[in-house]
């Protein structure tokens, strides 16, 4: 297996870093920030069944507006726009070199160019705070989960005070989805107190050698 990285940028934020993985025929990618991998090609699956929590649970049927917190590598938004009756997809990515990465390594032009998409670049818990738009579903997949951040100001996402927010800026029967690495009892029961409720859904993606990776997706209610 043929590890490589492609491109390494210091920002305020920290390093990011962004690999290329070759196993056998097939090119994968990894994104590292700060040292800590955060996700890749290889094991996409979760970041697929978060936005299909956020479709499959909302109620609002067609022209769904929705907000993502964090582009990634990409495959939240793909998977969005997969769906025919999604109207419009907000992308708030605190790096605009992921951004350009995007573009220009991972092929994902099109759907950064697609005329749904729109892409913010900034910081999640501000961008909710100070805009009042409101959306039929919302996936919130920064960094690790609410337990494991690996930019400081990223725990602002996942507080009390931005699941407050976020509540509002749902719309009748909207879902809000959010990934963690992993259970986090005392973030479910914030999720509890503030909306009344909480479902969560095991999710298994699996390195390229095979070994699991078990992950958990939350899903709430306006």
């Amino acid at each position: 297996m043929d590890r490589r990285v492609v491109q390494r940028s210091s920002t305020r934020t920290g390093e990011l870093q962004l690999a290329s993985v070759n196993a056998g025929t097939v090119s994968h990618f990894e994104l590292i920030v700060n040292g800590v991998f955060l996700m890749a090609t290889y094991n996409a699956s979760s970041n697929r069944a978060l936005i299909d929590t956020v479709m499959e649970t909302s109620k609002s049927g067609r022209h769904i507006n929705l907000l993502i917190g964090g582009l990634g590598l990409g495959i939240t938004l793909r998977q969005a726009l997969a769906y025919s009756n999604v109207r419009s997809v907000c992308v708030v990515e605190l790096e605009s070199r992921i951004v350009n990465w995007n573009r220009e390594y991972l092929d994902n032009a099109d759907v950064l160019d697609d005329e749904r998409t729109e892409v913010v670049v900034g910081d999640f818990y501000e961008y909710v705070q100070g805009n009042p738009r409101s959306y039929h579903g919302i996936a919130l997949d920064i960094d690790n989960g609410p337990d494991r951040v690996v930019r400081p100001q990223n725990r602002r996402a996942y507080s009390v005070s931005a699941l407050q927010t976020l509540r509002t800026r749902l719309r009748p029967d909207g879902t809000l989805a959010i990934w963690s690495h992993a259970v986090n009892r005392s973030y479910e029961r914030a999720l509890d107190r503030v909306f009344g409720g909480v479902t969560q859904q095991q999710t298994c993606d699996h390195s390229l050698a095979g070994n699991p990776l078990e992950s958990v997706i939350y899903a709430v209610r306006a």
